[in-house]
C-alpha cells in the first residue's frame, strides 16, 4: 500500500532544476567545478551525461551519508532493505527522520520552515529504471496537470543512474524534484521554498537534488 501511495503521490508531486544551461554551457560548468555542473536545460528531450554536485558553497552544505535506515523507520542493516544513499544537505537545517507513508528523511530551515527538502521513497518492482515508469516529458506533464506549471525537465545519468529532474512554480512556491529507480526503490527528492525567496534558494536546492546519489 505504500509503494501505492507514493507511486500517486508521484503523479501529484513536482520540481526539479532551473531551466537555461546548453551543452557548452553544461561542459564548462563541469571543467570549472561551478554551479553550472547542475543546471538543466529547458524541457531537455536528451539524456545528459552530469557527475553528482560537490560543492559545499562556502559552508551551506555539508556531506551526509545514510547506511542504516531500515524499511518503515526502523533501521536495520543496509543489505536488507537496500536503502543507503548520500547528498550534501544544508548545514544548519533541522532534520526530521521517517514519517511512514510519508517520508523517510526531512530537512527544515530553522528560521523558514516553509523551505524543506524531503527524500521519499518506496519498494517498486515494475521496472529496473525511472524511464521503465514514464518517458521523461510524459511524466512532467502529468506531474504538470496537478502542480502547476512545468518549468524545466530534463533526463540525466549521474553516477551511472538514470535520473528525471523537475521544476515547477505555481501558487506562490517553488519546487524542485528529482527522481529515480534503483536497488528496487523509488527514490524522490524533492526541495521547496516560497516564490519570494527562491532567489536565494534556488542556487542551494540545485547542488543538493545535483549531490543525491541512491547508493554509497
Amino acid at each position: 500500500m505504500r509503494a501505492e501511495r507514493l507511486l500517486a503521490g508521484v503523479l501529484a508531486t513536482a520540481a526539479a532544476l532551473s531551466p537555461t544551461a546548453t551543452r557548452r554551457q553544461l561542459a564548462g560548468g563541469l571543467a570549472g567545478g561551478g554551479l553550472a555542473l547542475v543546471a538543466p536545460p529547458a524541457l531537455a528531450a536528451d539524456v545528459l551525461e552530469i557527475p553528482p554536485a560537490t560543492t559545499k558553497m562556502g559552508g551551506l552544505l555539508e556531506k551526509y551519508a545514510d547506511a542504516t535506515r531500515g524499511a518503515e523507520n526502523s533501521y536495520e542493516p543496509l543489505h536488507a532493505v537496500n536503502r543507503g544513499f548520500r547528498l550534501l544537505k544544508p548545514t544548519t537545517w533541522n532534520q526530521f527522520d521517517g514519517e511512514p507513508g510519508a517520508y523517510d528523511v526531512r530537512w527544515v530551515d530553522v528560521v523558514a520552515p516553509a523551505e524543506s527538502v524531503t527524500l521519499s521513497t518506496s519498494s517498486y518492482n515494475a521496472g529496473q529504471s525511472i524511464e521503465d515508469l514514464a518517458a521523461v516529458d510524459k511524466l512532467g506533464a502529468k506531474l504538470a496537470a496537478a502542480r502547476g506549471t512545468l518549468t524545466g525537465a530534463r533526463a540525466r545519468r549521474s553516477d551511472s543512474i538514470l535520473f528525471y529532474d523537475y521544476s515547477f512554480s505555481g501558487e506562490g512556491r517553488r519546487e524542485l524534484l528529482t527522481m529515480c529507480v534503483h536497488k528496487g526503490r523509488l527514490w524522490q527528492l524533492t526541495a521547496k521554498a516560497p516564490e519570494a525567496s527562491w532567489g536565494k534558494r534556488e542556487a542551494l536546492y540545485l547542488n543538493v537534488v545535483g549531490s543525491f546519489v541512491p547508493k554509497l
